[in-house]
């Protein structure tokens, strides 16, 4: 059932409440201020007012009058009057004591007219209020004074100049998109600023988190892409968002369209003429295209001079309809009111202004004029039209590395394709090529499922019209877009064999080596390796042929199928322990250079992914990252970040950063993983963005991202093996041992059967281990003994599937790596909590696992301690490879073994082994605190006030890392713009950090939140 937004509490206006209690807090100590709050209409002005007032405490008075929109009968005094009746209700002594104060009660005679008359009413009110404001703080709340009259606004301004050392506060809202240039509040404003005692609070739409929250808070019911759809159309502003969610709608509904269209009405018959036009223009517009359509139906417009055409856009904009964004660009105000104006156009008129404006745009070659005559031509019925614009604005949608846009216009040239007539279609433009680009399109837009639609589309048309080698490149591509998802690897080879087939028997040419790098890419897909790097080295020796002839095309293709081919011979190499890791990396360097330039953006990307994921094998995490990096940056210039390579950089990105502790870094793609999004990259950067969410403890966000993610982890089995990690971490965090064992139980039997996800099953495995072995610790505390044994029997299950799937499992490069290693110690570590506390010395090796930085000789050479089982030294000296380790840490994963470290020393007997506790405490709380890794902080001091361990810090500590840096400045006397410099973020971000803080601290202001927590210890914190 959608809720109304004033049944919610105050949402994501802390630092706006906050810089009103600072005031307050300064009016009580006689530090009287009038502070003008101003927004667009429905931003939440009313709503923070009355949060305010109801929460001003005992012993401030609070009172409010409301402005009404009388039109031209504006009632003189109206809010001062609605004030003087409810003190006079209130205090009747008040007014018997300031007879002047009667005028303005309800059905009183008198009145205030004359200079005379206005004065002493104007003073009795003063005096009133200093008397009020004697024995107790007054907050004065007038709302709207857009529409107050002129009396009113008198009247404030007398009030406001004579602020000097009462205990008041003056408050007063106004809708700041209403107050135009000839608005007679404007003078006032300007008059009033300049006093020291007036204070400006700008309220703002919320962004697009808060957008998305505030959907979800009104309206539980709403999936996820309809809350980002609706938050993307409220823009933020709250009473937009309460409509549609209550609609359950992104688009206009009548009853919004009456609210937003009753603005219009109060405009000249000129100016609305121009808005209605300016909608069909679109939100955004220049005004060379207005004023070119405007001129082209002077009969729909009414316009006689560009000097008309100029009051009414003044108009517009003094109305707050429209916008001025730049010298030359407009828009309308907010998305949804121009779709209003749109919608509220008659079907005819729709139609004439698409055409006038599409005559208007005939011959214009510059950019976005494609895409514009395309919509406008297709709007009017002017099919041909359409068909030819809508290709060059595909065309200038790529070179501008627009995929997306791209995607959209070939969609509609597709669907025009076959209704305009063959002479009258564009020159050289076949179905065929059309529906290769627009497959080119989803896939660099992420839109996984299209692209292999339209690659099926291309390979029929093909077929159909014989041409052989045309057939074998749109399976070429057919086969490429298959191979992004997991589970079409067999249909994946057999396409591409297909391609082969058909030019198994050409000369060497571009299409035949493309046709074997993808039989071998397939190939190595479907964990057949060596024969993949068979097929890649006739790929390469096709290639060469085609190079040294001089016959290849001009796009290169030849030599982007050797780079492909290079590609996929070096990992089968790699893998087989034929190249090193840098070798690895020079031969995909030199797949680069081949293919620099030439556009073919997804062997470029593909490139730098290898080359990342080679580096991550070897635990070399901070170099892989800038390779990532390095491939983001290309991916973006060209418009593939959402490509299949894009996005795998885009995941092992957020992966790396989250192994580092950068989680600031994840933090920024957790936000793009809110959005609305195609599947396959939401779901994919949904499942690595909620490690971070788990570990800072944002477990209602990472419930939403569970339940998107519940349905979807068929994807592949990364997102089932991360699912499940979070998943089961989750539980566990939340004190629900049994339900992350379940999940565990049942994530690692699906994985059993993806045999390329083994490793991944390592660390799922050691989750329900920990999950089994906090279950058996609860009910022997119980006293269920019958249960302590299932749950013990359940994770010894887990224990040896995680050690078959250590077994079993296939790392990239043959040998296994530092992670693996590290998950391997960690997996027997938890196995050790099932029967008791813990052991020591596994636990000890889990934690120096995760950290092997300048350890590559002793990871080569080292032998198993004595402590480790069997199983473990087979894996490390015998059985499994194991690679040589460099600078690779994982400090949340540390901080997290030290925790079971300090358990199971606490439980050992000697105060050496509680002395160790207390040490190791220190350092997993110190990289707990510094990742904002909360649940683990809570676990820490809960564990060190258990044992009454003095580890040198606050056993605990409300504030954020972000929190504690700005008060730490404030300490220093900083303001907020020179913390904000100090910490390179705005103004207000740090307003909203010191609110948080002083929330949290129950304090009023800065200094007391200082003292706050200086006298807690906070300030001590490393």
């Amino acid at each position: 059932m959608p809720r109304l937004g004033s049944d919610l509490p105050l949402f994501a206006r802390d630092a706006e409440l906050a810089a009103l209690r600072d005031a307050l807090a300064d009016a009580a100590n006689g530090r009287p201020a009038t502070v003008l709050v101003s927004g667009d209409a429905g931003v939440g002005k009313t709503r923070l007012l009355h949060e305010f007032n109801d929460s001003a405490g005992d012993g401030v008075l609070t009172v409010t009058g409301h402005c009404l929109d009388t039109a031209d009968s504006a009632l003189p005094y109206l809010p001062f009057a609605e004030i003087v009746g409810a003190l006079a209700r209130d205090e009747p002594d008040l007014v018997a004591a300031h007879p002047g104060l009667r005028p303005l009660l309800p059905g009183h005679p008198g009145t205030a007219d004359g200079d005379l008359g206005r004065l002493g009413l104007f003073e009795a009110f003063h005096a009133a209020l200093a008397d009020l404001s004697a024995t107790r703080t007054v907050v004065l709340t007038l709302e709207d004074l857009h529409w107050a009259d002129r009396s009113s606004r008198d009247l404030l301004a007398f009030l406001t100049s004579r602020l000097t050392g009462q205990r008041l506060l003056i408050l007063g809202s106004y809708r700041a998109d209403a107050v135009h240039r000839g608005h007679p509040l404007r003078p006032l404003l300007a008059e009033l600023v300049r006093l020291p005692a007036v204070q400006r609070l700008q309220i703002d739409p919320f962004d697009s988190q808060h957008a998305a929250d505030f959907v979800r808070e009104l309206n539980a019911g709403l999936d996820e892409v309809s809350v980002s759809k609706i938050a993307a159309a409220s823009e933020g502003n709250a009473f937009l968002a309460e409509e549609l969610a209550a609609a359950e709608t992104h688009t206009v509904t009548f009853e919004l369209a009456e609210v937003l269209l009753a603005r219009l009405e109060r405009l000249p018959d000129a100016a609305r003429g121009v808005v209605r036009l300016a909608s069909v223009l679109g939100r955004r517009f220049t005004y060379a295209r207005l004023n070119a359509a405007a001129w082209s139906m002077l009969d729909e417009t009414g316009l006689r001079h560009e000097r008309e055409l100029d009051e009414a856009l003044r108009a517009a904009i003094s109305h707050g309809i429209i916008a001025q964004k730049s010298a030359d660009t407009y828009a309308f105000r907010h998305a949804l009111l121009g779709e209003a104006v749109y919608s509220d156009l008659l079907p005819g008129e729709r139609i004439r202004y698409h055409q006038k404006i599409a005559e208007s745009l005939a011959g214009d070659d510059g950019k976005g004029a494609a895409a514009e005559l395309a919509h406008h031509a297709y709007e009017s019925g002017d099919l041909r039209c359409a068909l030819t614009a809508s290709v060059r604005a595909a065309d200038e949608a790529f070179e501008l590395a627009a995929p997306a846009e791209a995607l959209l216009h070939l969609e509609r040239a597709l669907s025009l394709f076959e209704r305009v007539p063959e002479a009258q279609r564009p020159e050289g433009v076949t179905e065929l090529r059309l529906t290769l680009r627009a497959a080119i399109g989803a896939e660099a837009s992420g839109e996984v499922k299209r692209a292999q639609s339209y690659s099926a589309a291309a390979v029929r048309l093909a077929d159909a019209a014989g041409d052989r080698v045309a057939g074998a490149s749109a399976r070429r591509k057919y086969a490429k877009h298959l191979l992004t998802v997991e589970g079409n690897e067999a249909e994946a080879y057999k396409v591409a064999w297909e391609a082969w087939e058909l030019v198994k028997d050409e000369e060497p040419r571009a299409v035949k080596a493309w046709a074997q790098a993808v039989v071998a890419r397939a190939t190595w897909s479907n964990r057949r390796h060596k024969e993949a790097s068979e097929w890649a080295a006739q790929a390469i020796a096709t290639a060469d042929a085609v190079i040294d002839s001089g016959a290849e095309d001009e796009h290169g293709g030849a030599r982007a199928a050797k780079a492909d081919a290079i590609l996929t011979m070096s990992m089968a190499a790699f893998r087989f322990g034929g190249l090193s890791t840098d070798d690895t990396i020079a031969r995909s360097e030199e797949a680069l250079d081949l293919v620099r330039g030439l556009g073919w953006y997804e062997v470029e990307l593909r490139a730098h992914f290898n080359m990342g994921l080679v580096l991550v094998e070897h635990a070399r995490l901070a170099e892989a990252l800038a390779h990532f990096d390095r491939g983001m940056e290309r991916a973006l210039c060209t418009g593939d970040k959402w490509s299949a390579f894009g996005l795998e950089i885009a995941v092992r990105q957020v992966i790396c950063n989250y192994m580092l502790g950068r989680w600031d870094e994840v933090d920024a793609n957790g936000e793009i993983a809110s959005s609305v999004m195609p599947g396959v990259v939401l779901t994919r950067l949904a499942a690595a963005v909620l490690l971070v969410d788990v570990a800072r403890g944002r477990f209602e966000t990472a419930d939403r991202r569970l339940d998107y993610l519940a349905d979807r982890w068929q994807i592949d089995g990364q997102v089932l093996a991360l699912t499940a990690l979070c998943g089961a971490e989750l539980d566990r965090w939340r004190g629900r041992p049994a339900d992350a064992l379940r999940r565990v139980e049942r994530a690692t039997e699906w994985m059993a059967g993806m045999k390329g996800y083994h490793l991944a099953g390592v660390s799922v495995c050691a989750a329900g281990i920990g999950a089994a072995a906090d279950l058996a610790h609860r009910r022997r505390r119980d006293g269920d003994t019958a249960g302590a044994k299932d749950a013990v029997a359940a994770g010894e299950r887990l224990a040896e599937r995680g050690r078959y799937f250590l077994e079993h499992g296939q790392p990239l490069s043959g040998t296994l790596g530092p992670e693996g290693l590290a998950w391997a110690a960690q997996l027997e570590a938890e196995a050790s909590r099932l029967d008791g506390d813990g052991d020591p010395a596994l636990w000890r090796r889990a934690a120096d696992a995760f950290d092997y930085r300048g350890a590559a000789d002793r990871a080569e050479t080292a032998a198993a301690p004595p402590t480790a089982p069997a199983r473990l030294d087979a894996a490390e000296t015998g059985a499994i490879p194991v690679a040589p380790a460099r600078d690779w840490a994982e400090p949340y994963r540390q901080a997290y073994a030290r925790w079971r470290l300090a358990e199971a020393l606490l439980a050992a007997p000697g105060a050496d082994a509680r002395a160790q506790a207390a040490e190791v405490l220190v350092a997993a709380k110190r990289t707990a605190i510094a990742l904002g890794a909360q649940p683990l902080r809570e676990e820490l001091c809960a564990l060190a006030e258990r044992a009454r361990l003095d580890t040198a810090m606050p056993s605990s500590t409300p504030l954020t890392p972000r929190e504690l840096a700005v008060l730490r400045l404030v300490a220093r006397g900083l303001t907020n713009r020179q913390i904000g410099a100090e910490l390179f973020i705005s103004e207000k971000t740090v307003s909203v950090h010191l609110s948080r803080a002083m929330a949290k601290l129950e304090v009023a202001g800065r200094a007391a939140a200082v003292n706050a927590a200086h006298l807690r210890g906070y300030l001590t914190e490393e």
